[in-house]
């Protein structure tokens, strides 16, 4: 296992007791499923990709991974990744921003479901009285039907305050959520050039407010935030599967990766992945707050053996054998 640092400053009550700074456990299990819950930005994915969007997000995801390891316990961005060029170190931060987003959302502010606005606005859960982007980049909702807004960045090199300042006030500029203010309205910054990774959750009180009011349908929300997965799972012939925490479908990962010779051996098999979906909230997203009553959050901390992460605390998995961070080599 290895872990970054979250810090989270000026939250005011009732959050003020997360202020300080913490070390989280990262599984490789978890972050892979981060990726996936956060891959589908736009609706017309789904319209014109399908499952293959979410295929590609997948692959996204290992690419991604192949920059992050484990440092005598810290994870961090390998040596490697200075050779990559602007772009793609571009978009490879992205990608990190995102997830650890997802991430700390979960085991911070206890918010198992964190989606992108954009997909929301294109899908009809969410309108809003400005299509200006001047506002955060995510939307979660909580156990306690309470919401919040994140603007996520993601930095390979060390970043000035305004950056900070910036991601804030896109977050604060929604005012309302259902009549109601959010409970927060953060930016999330992750620093991959620090050792470990480290992720600053801020939620100062914003200079002003630009008024952008929301109103969120549930019933589409989670519709929306689980479709990507459901549909994966129905296209590549979903089958039931009991573990522990209750009964999943499943349906295999990379599922023509199998299908060539070379990757038929058994041994092979034995590292075959698959993508679950707890099965009341695969035949009904908006079972999803009952369903997943009990989960474990994801970073558990006292999860410490190959399963780490497997289940997401939004009934979201990843069934079968995964190696955690490689070890660095680097002397």
């Amino acid at each position: 296992m290895a872990t970054v640092n979250v810090t989270c400053s000026r939250f005011v009550t009732p959050f003020a007791s997360l202020n300080g700074i913490r070390t989280r456990d990262v599984p490789r299990r978890a972050f892979l499923r981060a990726v996936i819950t956060v891959g589908f930005q736009r609706l017309p994915e789904m319209f014109f990709f399908g499952w293959r969007g979410l295929l590609n997000r997948f692959g996204i995801a290992i690419s991604a991974m192949s920059f992050l390891e484990n440092r005598s316990g810290n994870l961090c961005v390998s040596g490697a990744f200075a050779n990559l060029d602007m772009s793609e170190k571009a978009a490879s931060s992205y990608w990190y921003g995102m997830a650890f987003a997802k991430l700390v959302s979960e085991s911070e502010l206890s918010v198992p479901w964190l989606g992108h606005v954009d997909r929301m606005r294109a899908s009809g859960a969410l309108t809003t009285t400005s299509s200006s982007n001047e506002r955060g980049d995510l939307v979660g909702r909580d156990r306690n039907s309470r919401w919040h807004v994140l603007e996520a960045k993601g930095r390979s090199n060390s970043y000035p305050q305004s950056l900070i300042d910036t991601a804030k006030q896109q977050a604060a500029n929604v005012t309302t959520i259902n009549n109601q203010p959010p409970r927060t309205t953060s930016a999330c910054v992750t620093s991959l050039f620090s050792s470990p990774v480290s992720i600053l959750l801020d939620d100062p009180k914003p200079k002003r407010r630009d008024g952008r009011r929301w109103r969120i349908a549930e019933d589409l929300f989670f519709r929306a935030y689980y479709r990507g997965v459901i549909e994966y799972i129905r296209e590549h012939g979903g089958r039931q599967q009991r573990a522990p925490e209750g009964t999943f479908m499943v349906a295999p990962l990379f599922p023509y990766l199998w299908e060539i010779p070379p990757m038929r051996p058994r041994y092979w098999q034995d590292w075959r992945l698959e993508l679950g979906l707890l099965d009341n909230i695969y035949e009904s997203p908006s079972k999803a707050p009952s369903a997943t009553e009990g989960l474990a959050r994801t970073n558990d901390t006292e999860t410490r053996d190959a399963d780490a992460g497997k289940v997401g605390p939004d009934g979201i998995a990843i069934f079968g054998r995964m190696p955690d961070w490689e070890e660095s080599h680097a002397r």
